[in-house]
């Protein structure tokens, strides 16, 4: 009842605002979308049809030059037995259910709730806030904050944390990032990154304390003629009391490349330093878990990305996306068509397999297709 209570005087709050808006001169704006995401899923065991419909509303509003505020929240309704939903980790519990039973959920959170400061090339902020390190389109090694998983396409804004954040901008393009996450001392983090522009390259450098560990890392953008090339890299050193014993390596890079014919490819490498060499013991589902850290982006250890998409006519988009998982044996593959019916709505076909190498026995394997997804999602975006 408490957590209705916080949306409640949330609510309250920004309404109050609007109300406010001719006297003291608060622009505001808002978007958003609706969609409804019929699944298959089949599996050795069974066979699951269900059925979610998401709403999404983005609340921004200005007074003056120097202060802003932003809400967002996201709304679903669940219904059939695929119906995970990860607990909100913030400072502040802003989830709730509505309804939670075993087969139809309908669950609201408010993933975005900041205020700004903006003065001259300083901005200061506080509240729930997409805080974007990353550099590579698939993998970031350099998202401390907000590390996403690939493979959960229905979360396109992806997740926010409850932070305290500094930015100045300086010239030639270079910007510093200060942001802090509170929570206890083993488990808060306080970091910064330096960004600057040399010989055509976005270059960035990370210096962090993650939990009860010291980060190092960095990344680069540009491009090799007429290729774009990225890469990250993040180092992880426990300190003396950690009950974590080893250093980690997180390093992915991409190459991508767009032909005259609209013709678009990307290639990525992911080397994680934590990853299985093997798959005893590796759960399949795990793969797919919309919670992610900077450190364990791929249960293996070495991961191979390959994506192809174009434009069949100027409103039909195509793509398939590969993922190998090197050593684990594992294969994800994800062919995907969507279809603009006009300036606001969109309908979409996704496809998702899982292949996996199967041990029979001491002498023989199989590789096996153990999981298939068939998405419809239709979307209307305001």
């Amino acid at each position: 009842m408490i957590k209705r209570y916080n949306f409640v005087l949330i609510f309250f709050f920004f309404s109050l605002v609007s109300a406010q808006e001719n006297k003291n001169k608060i622009s505001t704006s808002i978007n958003g979308y609706v969609s409804y995401l019929p699944s298959l899923i089949n599996t050795e065991e069974s066979t699951d049809l269900s059925h979610l419909f998401h709403n999404r509303i983005n609340l921004k509003g200005y007074y003056n030059e120097k202060f802003s505020f932003g809400l967002g929240i996201r709304n679903r309704i669940f219904s059939g037995k695929n119906s995970n939903i990860n607990p909100d980790l913030g400072v502040t519990d802003l989830s709730f259910f509505l309804i939670n039973n075993n087969d139809f959920k309908i669950h609201s959170i408010i993933d975005r709730l900041w205020f700004k400061y903006s003065l001259e090339n300083i901005e200061l902020s506080i509240g729930r806030q997409r805080v974007n390190w990353g550099i590579n389109q698939i993998w970031n090694s350099n998202d401390l904050f907000n590390a996403y998983n690939f493979m959960d396409f229905d979360y396109i804004e992806r997740p926010g944390s409850d932070v305290f954040r500094f930015q100045y901008f300086g010239d030639n393009l270079s910007t510093l990032d200060i942001v802090y996450k509170p929570k206890s001392f083993n488990e808060s983090i306080l970091a910064g990154l330096y960004k600057i522009n040399k010989l055509g390259y976005d270059i960035q450098f990370l210096l962090a304390k993650y939990n009860d560990e010291l980060v190092f890392g960095g990344g680069w953008a540009g491009n090799i003629k007429n290729a774009g090339f990225k890469g990250e890299v993040s180092l992880f050193y426990p300190n003396k009391e950690s009950l974590i014993k080893k250093n980690s390596t997180s390093f992915s890079s991409s190459i991508d490349y767009s032909f005259t014919n609209g013709l678009y490819v990307l290639f990525t490498y992911l080397y994680n330093s934590n990853g299985f060499v093997n798959s005893k013991n590796l759960n399949l589902f795990s793969i797919s878990e919309s919670r992610l850290s900077p450190k364990n982006l791929m249960p293996s250890k070495n991961s191979f990305l390959t994506q192809f998409s174009g434009q069949l006519t100027p409103a039909i988009n195509s793509s398939i996306s590969l993922i190998y998982g090197q050593g684990i044996n594992f294969l994800y593959m994800s062919p995907t068509i969507s279809y603009d019916l006009n300036q606001n709505l969109d309908l979409e076909l996704i496809s998702q397999f899982f292949y996996r190498d199967i041990l029979l026995n001491d002498e023989e394997n199989e590789f096996k297709n153990l999981l298939q997804g068939i998405y419809l999602r239709f979307k209307y975006s305001f």
